[in-house]
């Protein structure tokens, strides 16, 4: 047992001053002849029941004071699994509707517009991204997933973690605010922002244990990278062995735009972008993802924490209850 506010125990001690000024304060009996006394036997314990109860109640409150806690453990255990991260663009650009006829179906037209009079539903590339992040996660049985989402700045909303459906709550509110712009390559001498691709690599290099490590981006991928940056964030990505996907949620990914983050997915870093308007595209993406390697990773133990102040809270009020009618009993002053 552990205690979150330790500084209350000391409270106890001063039961005994208590103990001895209450002591003081019982009225005396007076007697002109003591020598009756003397064929009396010593006193009974129902005597000393007060004293007893007032003790142990005012230590239980000291006790429930100080916060107790139980530890519970659970042990070490050893998984096969991939390590992903999943970076969602929530920048400005990401609410625009979508055109494209194969997106649009992709999206599912799950956002109504206000503006349009016939209230039709009117799919955004973030309906498109927030599906996407779901059919991808629906199928990580068994591995490790992290979620992060980025404008301008890159912000955690989940460490790596085997518990999908956390993952799958936080995707849902990704449509929740809006962000401003897009920043791939931050933070660099231009963009001091911390980058989604940074941002994963540090995750990754703090969190990550399987030998598979994969990032993917979701994102309509609207914004460039610097050569420089380029050479950097490749060159950490390999030495970690990070491998690079983007799932692209905007028409530019269809026709062959998106210059610099194809160039880097693709070129460099021998992964893929992949359209989501194209189901056979986006099912031979997802299919060759699921190919890559698990690895054993060691989950060490975990030390979770239950309050149990309440039982010492109910120990003391039940033992003050007692210590008030014992002290009636024998019509002792409390």
């Amino acid at each position: 047992m552990s205690f979150a506010e330790p500084i209350f125990l000391a409270l106890a001690l001063l039961v005994l001053p208590m103990l001895w000024l209450r002591r003081r304060r019982q009225t005396a009996v007076g007697h002109s002849q003591a020598g009756l006394h003397k064929s009396l036997s010593a006193p009974l314990i129902i005597g000393w029941l007060p004293t007893i109860f007032f003790a142990l109640a005012w230590t239980a409150l000291c006790v429930a004071l100080a916060r107790p806690m139980l530890a519970h453990v659970s042990e070490k255990t050893s998984i096969q699994t991939r390590d992903f991260v999943i970076a969602t663009d929530i920048s400005g650009s990401m609410w625009q509707t979508l055109s494209d006829p194969g997106l649009q179906q992709f999206a599912d037209g799950s956002n109504p517009d206000p503006s349009d009079p016939f209230g039709q539903q009117q799919p955004r590339r973030i309906d498109g991204a927030k599906k996407a992040i779901k059919l991808f996660v629906a199928r990580r049985q068994g591995d490790r997933v992290g979620f992060l989402v980025f404008d301008t700045d890159t912000y955690y909303h989940w460490p790596l973690s085997s518990d999908l459906q956390i993952i799958l709550d936080k995707a849902d509110l990704i449509d929740n605010a809006s962000g401003g712009g897009t920043n791939f390559e931050g933070p660099s001498d231009f963009n001091p922002g911390l980058g989604p691709l940074q941002a994963a690599v540090d995750h990754f290099r703090k969190y990550g244990k399987a030998k598979t490590k994969v990032l993917i981006l979701v994102t309509d991928g609207e914004d460039s990278i610097s050569a420089k940056r380029m050479d950097e964030l490749q060159a950490q990505m390999q030495a970690l062995g990070i491998r690079l996907y983007v799932l692209g949620v905007s028409e530019g990914w269809a026709n062959g735009a998106q210059l610099d983050l194809r160039t880097l997915v693709e070129e460099r870093m021998a992964g893929l972008a992949i359209p989501v308007s194209d189901a056979q595209q986006l099912r031979a993406g997802m299919d060759k993802i699921d190919q890559l390697e698990k690895s054993a990773v060691s989950l060490e133990k975990q030390v979770s924490y239950r309050d149990v102040y309440q039982v010492f809270l109910a120990a003391g009020i039940g033992l003050w209850l007692l210590y008030f009618a014992s002290a009636a009993l024998i019509r002792e002053q409390a």
